[in-house]
Formats: structure tokens, sequence, C-alpha cells
């Protein structure tokens, strides 16, 4: 090799080296900033993580909180039932709740008052105060315009501070208040007993830096209906310690059912227990206690006796049911303690027939439960409203500007196509208006039912070609398979609610199925009923929405842009009720829907229907 070979070999292995040297340059180039990104990605990772780490912890902080505050409420409750049926004096049980009362709220300063309806006073048997000491704690108070009688005569807590009693004064509400008036903040709470106000449990604070809250008085409200509970155990026992005659006309006069269980037989019972349990007092004494029991209720009724005289703990008043002579079952608060009868353990229980406030809060239920679907049906109106009345009204809105501008440069199919989206769009509207017209009639009562001899297969026919005339190239898309009675066989129905079920059904199954597909309509008698059947292979019904298909103003989840008011079951369930028929439907999503409508029918009128029974549709 000849030195100038040599010297090109040696440029192109230079070359070579400098080129490879870039090379692995880049590459170092790009794994830095590879490196550099998965650093940056790791390092938002780990803020999100700890952001998250963080907001879960103060969640969890405080589920936490509310959870000891929730064991703290149940442990305090059941301590004071606990010491209601320990066998205290009523001040030393006093005490004690006022002690418990002091771990949930503040508590230092604490009253109750009883009502004595009667006599016309209030009685404080126990009032504790850092200022007033005990002084207050006397009986036969005459009712005056106090804070206390101000709890009494709302019948709902109270939660006052300084502004707020000048107020009640200046009102008239509050003018002879008595006692230590420089509070910061003053709770207090009616006590319901035997269904009446009957007294108050009042807290409050001197110091600037307490104050109650309404979660406060929902507290305080709870512990005072467990006092309530227990002042009445404790009034009704001290009634059992009197003299055997006042004992016996008291408990044989009391509004309440008292009875003795002892060896889970009834050994007492006053007169009122027997009108209670809707059972010969005589009877109650020969059976078990269990005997007039609900069957559901009894086992835990049999434990929970068992349970107390055994000594262990168990709910001092619950509810349950029994079955009366005549087989009413009735609903009984109760309210039990261990005794001693004869020398022997027994259970003395107080019962009150709890029928009428079950009764009232089952009725509660359905009040708001219908308010729930009122307001739902308000939403649903709303939301249809403002969505189906915007389209017609836009339509309308842009021929009307159409015309005013342009009028004098279109030619006259185009004016007469404006003018017509215009009465199409109105038209429209008032069939959406005249759909809640008939809605809101139906809401205030069934349709009205006005059967006639009717020719079903030519008033099937002549609803078809109307509802081709009016939904056009929507009918064109569906393979029509129509099955219809013999031509002039007459059925006793009544026209108008015929045309409501058959017309919607069928603009729906034309409507919801986009993509066409077979649609049947048939309708048959079947002996004394006539069977409408609609069925598509359109868009189908969600199981979720089947429920309620048939609300004002619902409408399925799936129906995306097809318009539409969702009012058209509705009326079509109204105008089946009406005629005292059924209507069922089964669907899948994607494989279409079929409605079934079963009509009961005559075949002719009867010989002595007249105007009366066709208007009251006593015929269908």
């Amino acid at each position: 090799m000849n030195p100038r070979q040599h010297n090109v070999h040696g440029v192109e292995s230079d070359l070579d080296l400098r080129a490879q040297l870039a090379d692995l340059q880049r590459e170092h180039r790009a794994l830095l900033q590879q490196h550099e990104l998965l650093q940056a990605r790791h390092q938002a990772q780990q803020a999100s993580t700890e952001a998250w780490l963080h907001q879960r912890t103060r969640e969890l902080e405080a589920e936490a909180a509310e959870q000891k505050k929730a064991e703290t409420l149940q442990r305090v409750f059941y301590r004071i039932a606990e010491r209601a049926a320990a066998g205290l004096s009523f001040y030393d049980f006093l005490q004690t709740g006022h002690r418990l009362l002091g771990e949930l709220l503040y508590a230092r300063n604490c009253y109750i008052c009883l009502y004595n309806a009667e006599r016309q006073t209030l009685n404080f048997p126990y009032y504790v105060d850092e200022r007033d000491g005990d002084t207050m704690q006397t009986d036969d108070v005459p009712l005056r315009r106090g804070l206390t009688e101000f709890v009494l005569r709302t019948e709902r807590p109270q939660l006052i501070d300084a502004r707020r009693f000048l107020r009640l004064q200046a009102l008239g509400e509050v003018t002879e208040a008595t006692g230590d008036l420089s509070f910061t903040t003053w709770l207090g709470v009616p006590m319901q007993m035997r269904g009446a106000v009957a007294g108050a449990l009042v807290i409050q604070s001197y110091e600037a830096g307490v104050h109650y809250t309404e979660s406060d008085a929902d507290v305080l409200a709870f512990v005072a209906n467990h006092f309530s509970s227990a002042i009445e155990r404790y009034q009704a026992i001290d009634a059992l310690h009197k003299s055997e005659h006042r004992y016996r006309t008291v408990i044989e006069n009391a509004g309440v059912g008292v009875v003795v269980v002892q060896n889970e037989r009834m050994v007492f019972g006053n007169p009122k227990l027997a009108s209670i349990v809707g059972h010969p007092l005589d009877y109650l004494l020969s059976q078990p206690f269990d005997a007039t029991l609900h069957p559901d209720d009894a086992p835990a009724m049999i434990e929970r006796h068992r349970r107390r005289l055994r000594g262990e703990p168990v709910e001092p008043h619950f509810s349950f049911r029994v079955i009366t002579q005549q087989g009413e079952v009735r609903w009984l608060d109760l309210s039990a303690v261990k005794i001693e009868w004869g020398e022997a353990d027994a259970t003395l229980l107080f019962v009150v027939d709890a029928s009428a406030r079950v009764q009232a809060e089952q009725a509660q239920r359905v009040t708001l439960q219908k308010q729930v679907e009122l307001n739902d049906t308000k939403s649903r109106f709303i939301a249809m409203t403002s969505h189906e009345f915007r389209t017609p009204l836009a339509i309308i809105h842009g021929s009307v500007e159409l015309l005013r501008h342009y009028e004098d440069r279109l030619p006259l199919d185009k004016k007469r196509q404006s003018w017509q989206k215009i009465e199409d769009a109105v038209d429209r509207m008032t069939r959406m208006l005249e759909n809640v017209h008939e809605i809101g009639h139906a809401e205030g009562g069934p349709l009205e039912c006005r059967p006639a001899a009717v020719d079903v297969a030519a008033f099937c026919g002549l609803l078809l070609e109307e509802l081709k005339s009016l939904m056009g190239a929507a009918c064109d898309r569906v393979a029509w398979s129509v099955t219809l009675p013999p031509a002039g066989r007459a059925c006793w129905l009544d026209e108008a609610l015929l045309r409501k079920i058959v017309g919607n059904l069928l603009s729906n199954a034309v409507k919801y199925s986009p993509d066409g597909g077979e649609l049947v309509f048939s309708v048959a008698e079947a002996g004394d009923q006539l069977v409408i059947t609609v069925a598509d292979q359109g868009i189908g019904i969600p199981e979720q929405d089947q429920a309620s298909l048939f609300k004002s103003f619902y409408r399925a989840s799936n129906v995306g842009p097809i318009v539409g008011t969702g009012l058209g079951l509705s009326i079509v369930r109204d105008a089946v009720d009406s005629h005292r028929g059924r209507i069922s439907v089964a669907s899948a999503v994607g494989k279409g829907s079929r409605f079934v409508v079963t009509l009961p029918l005559l075949p002719h009128p009867p010989a002595h229907a007249g105007p009366d029974i066709a208007a009251s549709g006593e015929a269908a």
C-alpha cells in the first residue's frame, strides 16, 4: 500500500470514529431527555399520590370523628336507659343523666322542667346552675312568659343568644324570664310524654367562648327523648309505690295498659290493657303472655323478657304487634322494667296503642313519596317543555325572519314552504299542549269512558291512513304486518280512548324504529276481551327504564336525538285504566319492544244501558 492509500484509509477511519462519536452523543442526549421525562413523570405521580393520600387521610379522620361521635351518642343513650332501670332515686337518675349529657355537650348549667297541665304550673325537679345554684329547684311555679314557657308554647327546640333574647322581649314573647339572664347562649328542647309536650330540658352557658348550634339542638332533643321515657317510667313506678288502694285506683284507671309478666304468663293486667290488646282480660290472664303476639314478633319479645329477668341489658322500650280477637293487627309501644312480684322476679310492662302513630308515619312516608314523585314529574315537565318547545319555536322564528327580510325576493314555493313549516310547528306545539292537558285532566281523576259501537277494523284502517299521512317517510321505513278483525264487526268501546291507545302505540313504534324493521300491529278478540298488540324491531327500552315507562314526561335513557314529550305512554296508561283494561310491555335494547293491551268489551250494549251507564263507563 502506498502512502497516499494509507492516508485515505486513515481519513476514512477518523471520519467513521467521529460519526460514531456523534451518534453516541445523540443517543446520550436522547437518554438524558428520556431520563428527565421519566423523572418528571415520577415526580408528578408522586405529587398526585401524596395529594390523594392527604385527601384520603382527611376523609378517614372525618369518618373516624363521626364514628366516634356516633359511638359516644350510643354509649350515653345506653347508659341513660341502663341507669333508668337501676333503681336510683329520681333525683339521682337526673343527676346521673346530667353527668352523661356533659359527655356530649357543654352542660355545666342544666335544668329539667315538668309541665302540670291540670294545675297550669311548672315543676323543676332538677336545677343546677353556677350562678343561681339550686334556688330555682322548686315545684308549683305559676306559668309566666319566660324562656321555658316559650319552649313549651312553641313545642320545638329554641336556640337563644343575647341578641335573640332581646328580640323576643321586644316582640312580647318572653317578658317574665327569671333567674340570671346574663347567659351567652341558651338551648331548650321540649320533652314529649304520652303524646304531648310535658316538659323541657334546658342547658345554658355564661362563657363567651361557648355557642350552641343546631346540631347541638338535635343531640339535646335525642337526650330529651330518653329522659322523657325514663321520667315516664319513674312517674309510673312512683305511683306503684303508693298505698295499695291508690295503686289499684291509679293503675286500673290509667290511660296506658299495665301488665305484670311472671313465669312467661300475665299475672296482672289493668282494664286498659284489655281494650288496647283487643282481648278480654280473663283470657289474657289465662294464656301464655305471647298468645296474642304477632308470630313475627313473638320470638324477640320472649327473648327480651328472659334476658331482662337474667339481669342482662335490654332495650327499655320498643314497639311490637298484637293480633286482636277480631284478627286486627295493632302496633303497641312498650316500656318494661324488672320488679319483684310476690317475692319473685317479674317484668312490669306499660303498653300504649301506637297504631295511630304508625299509620301516621306510614301516611307521612306515602305523602313524602308522592311529593318526591310530584317533584320528579315537575322536573321532567320543565325539561320536556324547555327542550321540546325550543325546536318548533326556533322553526317559527326562523321562518318568520326569512319571510320578513326576503319575502319580496322569495319564489312562491319557498314562501309556501316557510308558511308550512310555521303551520307544522304550531300543530306540533298544539299536540304537545293537548297531551299535557290530557295528563293534567287524568291526574285530577280517571278519564271518562263513553262506550259505543265501534267497527274496529274500519277504525284501525282509518287510523293507519292518518298515521302514514302524518308521519310520511318514517312509516315507509318499516315493514308493516297488520292483522285486524273482520270488517263490520262492532265492539262496545270508547272510540276516543281507543284512538289514544292505538295512535300513541303505533306512532311510538314508528318513531323509535329509525332503522326500519318489521312492525306488527294486531287486533283480535279473545272471548270477552279485545287484545291489541304493537311490536317493533326498533331501539328497545333499557330494563332499568321500564318500571318508570308510564310516568308522565318520562323518556327512556337511550332515545338520543329522537324528539318526544314523554307523555304518549302515560296517556295510553290512563286510557287503558279508564277502560278497566291492562297493558304490558316486553323489550330489550336493540331488539325492539312489544306492547300488549287487553280491553274488556261487550259484543253489543246491554238492553238496559242508558246514557248514564254509558257515561260512567260501567259497560266497559
